[in-house]
C-alpha cells in the first residue's frame, strides 16, 4: 500500500521489529487499540487476530467506514494483475518466495505478497509495475478464497487449523474452492508426491492440471539427486522428458528439492520468454525464508538453527534436512507447540516426528490466539513421545521465558559439537538467540561421554 502511495496508520497489542521497519517508512503505528485511532481514517483492514468486539473495528462500524479483511485487501490490489497463487499446508512461504525471488531477478519487477521475509528480497510485499502478481495463498479461515489465480501451485494438503476446518474433509473441500478460482484457461500445478494434492488434482479438469514433483511419472521431474557442497542437492529438471536445465540448491531437504520444481514450473510456464537455464541458476542463489531453517549462529562449537515448523510433517521435514546437513553431530530440538488445538488434534503425529533428534525438549505451548487449553499440556506429548523414541527427552516448568529456556539447555543438555534446532511459529527463536549471546555456561563443557546414537 505505501508503495502505491497510500497514507497508512495502524496498532498493534505491542509494538515490534516489523513495526518498527514500517515507522521508519512513514506509517504511523499506534501500541493497542483505541477508537481514537480512526481519525481521518476512510478505510479499516483487519486481520483474523481481532476479534468483533475489537475497540477500532467498533467505532469503523460507528461511523459507517469500509472494513475488509487482510485478504479481501490483498485480493482487491493483485487479482487485476497475472496472478501467481502458492497454497498448501507447508511450504508456501518458501516456495512463494523463490517464485518472486525469480520474477524480480529476471527483471520483470512482480508485485508480491508473502508470509514471510525472503533474505534475497528483504521484504514481504512489494507494489512492481510489472504485469505479475505473486501471492502466498493462505488456507486459515478460507483466506486464499479472496484470490483468481492465472496460475496456483498446491504444495500439499493435510489435516491442520482444524480449530477452524474441524476435518480433513473441510480442509480439502475449501482447497477445491481455491482451485475452482482459477481463472478459465488457468493451469493448477500439484505435488504428485502428495496424497491429498495429488487426489486434488484427479478431480479437476485434466487439461488444468499439471504435476510435479520427485514421482517419475510427473510432468516436471527433478533426477539424478546428488549432496551438493552447501548442503543442498543438485539435480536435472526436466519437463515431460525434455531437460530444462540443472540445479544446484543451496537449501537443505527434498522437501526443498519439491518447492524447487515447484516455483520453476511455474514460472518457465507462464514466463516462456525466459531462459530456463537461467532461471535453473538462480533458484541456485536463492536462501529461502527468514525462520526456514535459518543458520543463526555458532558459538563454542554449538551451531543454532531455527525453523518455523509447527506441524509434525514440517518437524520431520526439518529434522531430516538436518541429518543431512549436519551428519553425526548431535541433533537437540527445542520445540514449542503452537496453539492448544493442534496440539490436542495432532498429539500422536507429533509424538512420531522427532525420529532424527538425540534430544527432544519442549517448552510450553504457545497459545497465540486461543483462551482455552482444552485440557492438553506439553506434559501429554513428552508422555506420547517416550513411546516413539530412543532420545533423551524433557519438558520445561511453567512459566517459562527465553532466557530461562536457554539457561537451562546451556546447563544441561548442550555440548561442544551439537546443533540446536529451535521448532515452532511462536517466540521459541528467542532461545537460541540467547544461546548465542550467553555462550557456554557453567556446568558446560566438553563432548558427552556417553556413546551418540549417529555415531557407528
Amino acid at each position: 500500500m505505501l508503495d502505491l502511495g497510500y497514507t497508512l496508520s495502524g496498532s498493534d497489542l505491542k509494538l515490534s521489529a516489523m513495526t518498527e521497519a514500517l515507522t521508519e517508512r512513514g506509517v504511523t503505528i499506534y501500541e493497542g487499540q483505541q477508537a481514537a485511532h480512526l481519525n481521518n481514517v476512510t478505510l479499516v483492514v483487519t486481520t483474523a487476530a481481532a476479534l468483533a468486539d475489537n475497540a477500532e473495528l467498533e467505532e469503523a462500524r460507528r461511523r459507517g467506514i469500509p472494513v475488509l479483511s487482510n485478504a479481501e485487501m490483498v485480493g482487491a490490489i493483485l487479482n487485476p494483475k497475472r496472478l501467481l497463487a502458492v497454497a498448501g499446508t507447508h511450504g508456501k512461504t518458501t516456495t512463494t518466495g523463490l517464485v518472486a525471488f525469480l520474477l524480480e531477478k529476471a527483471s520483470l519487477d512482480p508485485t508480491y505478497y508473502i508470509g514471510g521475509i525472503p533474505r534475497d528480497l528483504g521484504r514481504a510485499g512489494k507494489a512492481g509495475k510489472g504485469e505479475f502478481a505473486v501471492v502466498e495463498a493462505d488456507e486459515y479461515a478460507r483466506r486464499f478464497l479472496e484470490y483468481t489465480p492465472e496460475a496456483a501451485i498446491i504444495t500439499n494438503i493435510e489435516a491442520d487449523h482444524l480449530d477452524y476446518y474441524g476435518s480433513l474433509e473441510a480442509v480439502k473441500a475449501a482447497f477445491a474452492g481455491f482451485a475452482a478460482n482459477l481463472t478459465t484457461d488457468g493451469k493448477l500445478l500439484v505435488c504428485a508426491d502428495d496424497a491429498g494434492s495429488a487426489e486434488l488434482g484427479q478431480k479437476i479438469d485434466s487439461s488444468q492440471v499439471i504435476t510435479y514433483g520427485l514421482s517419475s511419472s510427473a510432468d516436471w521431474v527433478a533426477s539424478e539427486l546428488t549432496l551438493n557442497p552447501v548442503g543442498g542437492y543438485s539435480f536435472q529438471l526436466s519437463f515431460r522428458g525434455q531437460l530444462q536445465g540443472k540445479v544446484a540448491l543451496s537449501l537443505p531437504g527434498t522437501h526443498n528439492v519439491r518447492n524447487a520444481i515447484g516455483a520453476l514450473a511455474m514460472v518457465i510456464s507462464t514466463a516462456p520468454q525466459l531462459d530456463p537455464q537461467k532461471l535453473c541458476d538462480l533458484a541456485g542463489q536463492y536462501r529461502g525464508v527468514g525462520r526456514r531453517f535459518e543458520l543463526k549462529g555458532e558459538v563454542n562449537g554449538i551451531t543454532v538453527v531455527d525453523d518455523y515448523a509447527h506441524h509434525p510433517t514440517e518437524i520431520r521435514a526439518t529434522l531430516a534436512a538436518a541429518r543431512t546437513r549436519f551428519g553425526k553431530r548431535r541433533l537437540v530440538a527445542l520445540f514449542q507447540p503452537h496453539t492448544y488445538s493442534r496440539t490436542k488434534a495432532l498429539l500422536a503425529e507429533f509424538a512420531q516426528a522427532f525420529g532424527e533428534a538425540d534430544v527432544v525438549a519442549i517448552m510450553e505451548i504457545f497459545a497465540a490466539r486461543e483462551t482455552d487449553n482444552l485440557g492438553v499440556s506439553s506434559i501429554d506429548l513428552i508422555e506420547r513421545l517416550m513411546d516413539y523414541t530412543t532420545a533423551d527427552t524433557f519438558v520445561f516448568p511453567g512459566p517459562l521465558t527465553p532466557a530461562n529456556a536457554a539457561g537451562a539447555l546451556l546447563n544441561e543438555f548442550l555440548y561442544n559439537g551439537d546443533v540446536l534446532l529451535t521448532l515452532g511459529a511462536g517466540d521459541v527463536y528467542k532461545v537460541g538467540e540467547q544461546v548465542l549471546e550467553w555462550g557456554l555456561g557453567p556446568g558446560v563443557g566438553g563432548l558427552r561421554e556417553t556413546a551418540r546414537r549417529h555415531e557407528p
